[in-house]
């Protein structure tokens, strides 16, 4: 029966079916957040209880070298095999991050997407430091060495040469590796944001004003440094996140949104965990106190001389392709630290590849995932089958810097993009208005800077130096070596040693000389090539009292016996090289130190190696340094062609502080320069000033065997040159030579010296970017030092020194021969712009007496009441001018100046009209008395390039055309690249077809016969 029609059964049971329904729906609603809740409560409690969600996810891979450094893990599928030729891919991570910054993730890993292309990958991992035994005492070569062994041990299993990548700073130590093996074994290096030069990643700050702020900076955080075990992993972790706050935030929140969803919370939790810490590892207190000084503070990725195991390393040496990828939104590496890579390494093939990501967003994220690794498999494929090169690769341009975000850990976490520009460009407005006050505040009190912290502590010390003040290059060296022990002293072949072991090895020396009978006071002959020998024999020999007699090893048997003979030696010092040729000419007893006990030691001489330090007992009167101001520390001895031009200087250890100090102020020397020392040791720019100069400033020494043009800029590279110390003709073989890849690009700032000329002088401004001139003019005799600090005069001596001694030029009569006086008999000054002889006032009245004695043979050089009764005087001999703005400028040495028909003639105008010529290589001018002549004929001798025709014609001005031109194979060279001019001036005129005479009558040069020669003869005064 059907209900009809108000039937209120029907309407009943109607309304409980929806009060029913209205009672689910509410304990729906009450239950679904009840159990978002609940799970959220539970994924929130597992997360707390055990720090994560899941087990890590990670790609499979085998461990296949294991040692206390690092690990060698290989990523292979379990059962799969490596195809015979697929690309080698050995990749390193940074220190402050594990190795899993590679496969961070399954939809995001790196060594996946390889795999699967077919890529044989393989990830050095140094593991967490902090957790492995010795871990927090690993230094930068630790990790180098480490890199360079698993390319090695890869390279063999694979049985070819391996790619070598790395991202920051792992991509630091791919470079570092490459260059310490010389590119041995290695296929390319692939870098992502790693930079090179660390100076380029201070925004608004140019590189030698961030160099000053670092400099400035770095004995402020000496004690914190020293301190510290190493830098925590937390608080690099930290450091990353506060690099973009709002995503970190936004990141926070989405979480804690999505707490209650596992699934959606497994997807990203092993990205979720590397970002919370567990991806960062601590950084070893000996690895960040080295790369602060020798990366950040030095620069010396950039700069090369780095030192891994001893032994100098630059980026130069790195031969093997190299593709870099540049981050366009990287502020951690900057585009333009990171591209430094193509002027430190100028030999490499570089490839870069800009992607518009920040730092992590290189290797890790959606934006990796889509560009970089692709780009990488199409490079490795590309390397190893060769063919053309591929389009992504072969285009030269490189991205422009744009306005960038603060680098985010871009698609690490979650999806939503944030837009932080609001942020980045209120903080980046003010940090760059910071840095930029900062920045003009740096340059106008930098020098200034410089001057107070290192240039004025050497001069305030020269001028408070008296006769009895202990100074000595041995006593400098013991200082050194207590307050800056382990830094670099000097390098020798590429291996670097402290001042600590430098000046043990002294020690060692100063015992055997002793054993051997040398006293205080007694003088030894010393005939040495350059070599750490040389110096540390000298410096003993200063130890003891004793004074070392210098003289070159480059002299036939009879010139080197003469030069011997002029002192009375009590025994003598030799190399293995020079030892029996020694013992041939000195009569005396022979000692040869050095590696002679290796190479066999000759009858009659004694090796010092054989002599055992610590069986000798050091006698009571030996005091080590005992050398005062005014004491004798050694003797050079120049060798001439004839007895006659035998010279010897004697060097008092204030002559010696002051060259060095001296030339440490001048070329502004700091503990990050390095000299290079390419100038023999007997000469006085090579031991005095070279090797003086570093050692008083604390600077890298690095001796050359021997100067080469064709290894020059590789040991600059090498060595991280920054000052290179020349004398007369030594620049111009360098400027001669031909151009190589990177002598445009170098560290090297400064050429100092004496006696370049102004063509060669313009020639290394042209060529050789950003690298000054400093000329000299020094005196050995006295304290007495000009120099051009400005460079804005090509071709002028400067001024003195702070700490010179009082210096005049004075007029000088060429008829009589000597000074003109006034009516008093007193010297006359000469003029602004005058030319006169140069003399230095050598010591107060009442004093004359020390004065002589220490000039010893030159004491016929003091001229006494010069100025006033008493006074005293030394006579250089040279003629100089002086300018209206107090410059000096050097005009010629007395003995040089021709007596010509037409006048006093210098003989520099002439030779630097004659180098103008493109024709001429080399050039020297003198005087030459024809037979029956009153007057000298300016001569001339002249060296031509290759195939090069000479037009003398052309040779302006008019005045420096001499009357005789030469043209010779070489002209000789002292080993100190002098010139000489008196084996030429004594070989006369010589009519030999290569000789041309200016005809006075025709106005032109033509060749000298017999017949033009007799014309000369008449035409001559």
């Amino acid at each position: 029966m059907l209900p009809g029609k108000g039937d209120k059964t029907s309407d009943v049971s109607e309304a409980r079916r929806a009060r029913r329904r209205g009672r689910g729906r509410a304990r729906r609603r009450v239950a679904a957040p009840l159990a978002r809740a609940r799970a959220g409560a539970e994924n929130a409690l597992e997360v707390i209880r055990l720090g994560r969600l899941t087990v890590r996810d990670g790609a499979h891979y085998e461990v296949a070298h294991r040692d206390h450094m690092y690990r060698l893990r290989h990523y292979v599928a379990p059962g799969a095999t490596t195809a015979a030729h697929a690309p080698v891919l050995v990749l390193v991570p940074p220190l402050m991050l594990t190795a899993e910054i590679y496969d961070v993730a399954p939809e995001l890993s790196a060594v996946a997407q390889l795999g699967v292309a077919g890529v044989d990958a393989w990830v050095v991992d140094f593991g967490a430091p902090e957790r492995e035994e010795g871990g927090m005492q690993r230094t930068l070569d630790d990790h180098v060495r480490a890199v360079a062994d698993a390319v090695g041990r890869v390279r063999e299993l694979a049985g070819r040469d391996v790619h070598l990548a790395g991202y920051s700073q792992g991509g630091m130590f791919a470079y570092q590796a490459a260059a310490f093996q010389r590119s041995e074994g290695i296929a390319s290096i692939i870098t992502f944001g790693s930079p090179v030069d660390i100076h380029r990643n201070v925004p608004a700050l140019g590189a030698e004003l961030t160099a000053r702020v670092i400099r400035a900076v770095r004995p402020m955080i000496e004690a914190p440094l020293e301190r510290m075990e190493g830098l925590p992993g937390v608080l690099t972790s930290t450091g990353f996140k506060l690099l973009s706050p709002k995503k970190e935030i936004s990141q926070l929140f989405d979480f804690v949104k999505k707490l209650h969803d596992r699934s959606a919370l497994e997807k990203r939790e092993t990205r979720r965990r590397f970002l919370a810490g567990e991806g960062f590892v601590a950084w070893p207190g000996p690895a960040l106190r080295q790369f602060i000084d020798e990366f950040i503070v030095h620069n010396r990725m950039l700069s090369g001389g780095f030192v891994i195991d001893g032994r100098t390393v630059t980026l130069a040496d790195i031969r093997c392709p190299v593709l870099c990828f540049v981050g366009s939104r990287d502020e951690i590496a900057r585009p333009d630290a990171v591209r430094a890579i193509g002027r430190a390494a100028p030999s490499a093939e570089l490839s870069e590849l800009t992607v518009p990501a920040g730092h992590f967003g290189l290797v890790v994220g959606s934006t990796a995932s889509r560009e970089t690794w692709p780009a990488v498999i199409e490079w490795l494929r590309w390397r190893d089958a060769g063919g053309a090169k591929p389009p992504r690769f072969a285009s030269e341009e490189r991205g422009d810097d744009e306005p960038e975000a603060l680098a985010e850990i871009e698609d690490l976490a979650f999806e939503e993009p944030l837009d932080i520009e609001l942020f980045y460009d209120a903080a980046r407005g003010t940090i760059e208005s910071a840095w930029k006050r900062l920045a003009h505040l740096i340059e106008d009190a930098g020098d200034a800077l410089d001057h107070l912290r290192f240039q004025l502590p050497r001069l305030n010390q020269l001028g408070k130096m008296e006769d009895e003040t202990r100074t000595s290059f041995g006593l400098e060296l013991a200082r050194q070596a207590r307050e800056i022990p382990e830094q670099t002293f000097f390098i020798w072949k590429g291996r670097a040693f402290s001042y600590k072991v430098a000046d043990h090895r002294v020690d060692n020396v100063v015992r055997g000389l002793i054993h051997c009978g040398v006293r205080a006071g007694d003088h030894v002959g010393v005939v040495m090539e350059g070599r750490p020998s040389y110096l540390t024999v000298v410096t003993a020999l200063n130890r003891i009292g004793a004074i070392a007699v210098l003289t070159s090893p480059h002299v036939d048997d009879a010139t080197l016996g003469r030069a011997l003979h002029m002192d009375e030696l009590a025994l003598l010092v030799a190399d293995p090289d020079h030892a029996a040729r020694a013992h041939g000419v000195f009569p005396g007893t022979v000692l040869v130190l050095g590696g002679g006990s290796e190479r066999g030691v000759p009858p009659g001489v004694v090796d010092m190696e054989s002599i055992d330090p610590d069986a000798v007992a050091l006698p009571e009167w030996y005091r080590p340094n005992p050398g005062r101001a005014a004491d004798v520390a050694l003797i050079m001895i120049t060798a001439g062609d004839t007895p006659a031009r035998d010279r010897a200087a004697r060097i008092t250890n204030r002559r010696w502080a002051f060259s060095a100090y001296g030339a440490a102020a001048a070329c502004t020397l700091t503990p990050k320069d390095t000299v290079y020392a390419c100038l023999p040791l007997h000469h006085p720019a090579g031991l005095l000033v070279s090797v003086g100069s570093a050692l008083v400033g604390g600077t890298r020494l690095a001796l050359a065997t021997r100067f080469d043009p064709q290894v020059f800029w590789d040991e600059v590279h090498r060595y991280g040159a920054t000052v290179v110390y020349y004398a007369g003709e030594l620049c111009r073989e360098l400027v001669d030579a031909p151009p190589i890849a990177g002598e445009r690009d170098t560290p090297l700032r400064l050429f100092a010296g004496s006696g370049i000329k102004p063509d060669v002088w313009r020639q290394v401004l042209e060529r050789f970017r950003g690298v000054g001139v400093l000329e000299f003019y020094a005196s050995t005799e006295v304290n007495l030092v000009l120099a051009n600090a400005a460079g804005e005069k090509i071709g002028a001596l400067g001024r003195p020194l702070p700490g010179s001694t009082e210096l005049e030029l004075v007029e000088y009569d060429f008829e009589l021969d000597d000074f003109r006086r006034d009516s008093l008999g007193r010297f006359i000054r000469a003029a602004n712009d005058e030319a006169g002889v140069l003399i230095a006032q050598v010591a107060p009245p009442g004093a004359l007496e020390s004065g002589e004695r220490l000039m010893g043979s030159d004491a016929a050089r003091i001229r006494r009441s010069v100025f006033s009764s008493g006074d005293a005087w030394f006579v250089t001999k040279d003629f100089l001018r002086r300018d209206a703005d107090g410059d000096y400028w050097f005009v010629d040495r007395l003995r040089d100046l021709i007596r010509a028909a037409r006048g006093v003639m210098p003989t520099r105008p002439l030779e630097e009209a004659l180098h103008e010529l493109p024709a001429v290589a080399l050039a020297i001018a003198y005087g030459v008395r024809l037979p029956g002549a009153h007057h000298e004929e300016p001569v001339a001798a002249v060296v031509l390039r290759p195939g090069a025709r000479l037009d003398l014609d052309a040779l302006r001005p008019e005045r420096a055309r001499p009357s005789f031109v030469r043209v010779v194979e070489r002209i000789p060279m002292t080993d100190g690249y002098r010139l000489l001019k008196a084996p030429l001036r004594d070989q006369g005129i010589v009519v030999d077809g290569r000789t041309f005479w200016l005809d006075p009558k025709r106005g032109r040069y033509v060749m000298l016969d017999g017949e033009s020669y007799a014309a000369a003869l008449t035409a001559s005064p």
